[in-house]
């Protein structure tokens, strides 16, 4: 009886050693499952701060050098055409802003392709290294010839750069932080042309081609967090996509069924109305920018008179002021009233702000520059929406095509705007004011065309994902 006691104790005791091993490994495993998770969380917070950081740097610096040129366009051409009379340098200056913002169209779409072959980030870090190297070259010109061809290189790589961004934290960033995060994203313009106002305000007066210098070295500095910066998951997935039916098609023996060229993809039937959607929404914006908010500083100086850098740099600072809030703010206005209500509230605003300052105020004052502000307000938060809404039209595998074509396209009517623009400004004597005016009513068709938005997911959907996306109404 004893012996069978004790045998029964040490097989209750070898038992419960056992329940206590396993339950100590389970343990030691939901321990390094916790850790290996909380790990790939700060991994995945890391790189997106980088991506955010490296974006929004380089995006500032893009800014900054838009903004320079139209800053500095009455004195720099006064200087290479040998002319300063406005009726002479506004036809010039158009000329040099239509290739400029040809060479962004000419960027925009091929770097979009290229991102769509050959990844984001790679196509991303060489247009930072064709605007650096240009930005500093415009500071050498000769003729304003010399400056028009360094300035559609310049264009090339902004281009490229600007859509490439929009969809890197699009395809990084989920949910409500990704509204957010194309607002953060899209201030950067606002901040760099806020930054090219102060640099002109204290440099100014060294004169243009330092300027331009500027824009190399923060480009440069920029360059470093772009090496830093990995392919995001849906990249990596249509790649993996690509790579898994090529090895199916090699063990079948048979041919691999290429993938149609992605720019035609996006004009197919399936995408075609969001396309269009896109062009119209992003042509108003982009228009109104360059034909309306580039002419603010000259308006300004032909105003006062003289070379009126303090007066030219305080508007600025006045626009874009109102430019970094109106974009931070998109995605919260997202949220609270939808998307079609957005672009509609943000396009009214503009073309009213336009009006009221090119058709109104005849003097310089606290009055223009209230008006500037919002302006810069309504303006730049346009592009804000644009990054939140145009990223989650496409797929994956022709997102940065969709995107990259669909928002430049509004700059081949920005260009031929600019040179018409020029052209009215000579026949009125050089009254930038009467041009701006006109084109100030461009903001009517964005809100027309907020009523017609196409439905779509608001989301931007991985490569895995999209066969199960859904399309709820835009709001």
């Amino acid at each position: 009886m004893r012996t069978k006691l004790r045998a029964r104790l040490r097989q209750q005791r070898r038992t419960s050693n056992v329940h206590n091993i396993m339950a100590a490994r389970l343990e030691a495993k939901q321990e390094a499952k916790q850790e290996a998770n909380l790990g790939a969380k700060a991994a995945k917070a890391q790189f997106n701060w980088q991506v955010l950081a490296a974006t929004w740097l380089g995006e500032m610096f893009d800014g900054m050098d838009a903004s320079i040129y139209v800053l500095v366009m009455y004195q720099c051409l006064s200087e290479l055409i040998g002319s300063s009379t406005h009726s002479a340098v506004a036809p010039v200056g158009a000329t040099v802003l239509a290739i400029f913002i040809t060479g962004w169209v000419v960027g925009g779409i091929t770097c979009g392709i290229l991102a769509d072959y050959f990844g984001r980030s790679k196509v991303m870090l060489a247009t930072i290294l064709v605007y650096a190297a240009a930005s500093g070259l415009c500071a050498l010109s000769h003729n304003w010839a010399e400056l028009a061809f360094y300035r559609f290189l310049v264009g090339f790589g902004i281009g490229g750069e600007i859509g490439l961004g929009a969809v890197l934290v699009a395809e990084t960033f989920k949910g409500r932080s990704r509204l957010h995060a194309a607002s953060f994203i899209a201030s950067s313009f606002a901040a760099g042309y806020l930054l090219a106002a102060i640099a002109n305000l204290y440099l100014g007066h060294l004169g243009w081609r330092y300027l331009f210098l500027l824009g190399v070295t923060p480009a440069l500095v920029t360059l470093y967090f772009r090496t830093k910066l990995k392919e995001p998951e849906h990249f990596e997935q249509v790649k993996q996509a690509k790579r898994i039916e090529r090895e199916i098609a090699h063990a079948c023996g048979v041919k691999v069924i290429s993938e149609p060229f992605t720019l035609p993809q996006i004009f197919s039937r399936k995408n075609l109305a969001k396309t269009m959607a896109a062009i119209g929404l992003s042509t108003p914006a982009i228009v109104g920018y360059w034909a309306v908010l580039a002419w603010l500083p000259a308006w300004v100086t032909q105003m006062v008179g003289g070379e009126a850098i303090v007066e030219r740099s305080v508007t600025a600072v006045a626009l874009n002021v109102g430019g970094l809030i109106g974009a931070l703010g998109a995605g919260l206005l997202v949220e609270k009233i939808g998307r079609a209500k957005s672009f509609r509230l943000a396009n009214c605003g503009a073309v009213l702000c336009g009006l009221i300052l090119f058709g109104t105020i005849k003097e310089y004052g606290l009055l223009l520059l209230s008006v500037s502000f919002f302006l810069g307000f309504f303006a730049q938060g346009l592009f804000a929406l644009l990054f939140i809404y145009v990223p989650e039209l496409y797929e994956a595998k022709i997102r940065c095509t969709g995107v990259t074509t669909s928002i430049t396209a509004g700059r081949i009517f920005a260009a031929m705007a600019a040179l018409l623009g020029g052209q009215i400004i000579a026949c009125l004597n050089g009254s930038y004011a009467s041009a701006a005016i006109l084109f100030s009513s461009v903001y009517f068709l964005g809100a027309i065309v907020s009523f017609f938005l196409p439905k779509h997911g608001e989301e931007v959907a991985s490569y895995e994902s999209e066969k199960f996306r859904a399309a709820p109404a835009i709001g």
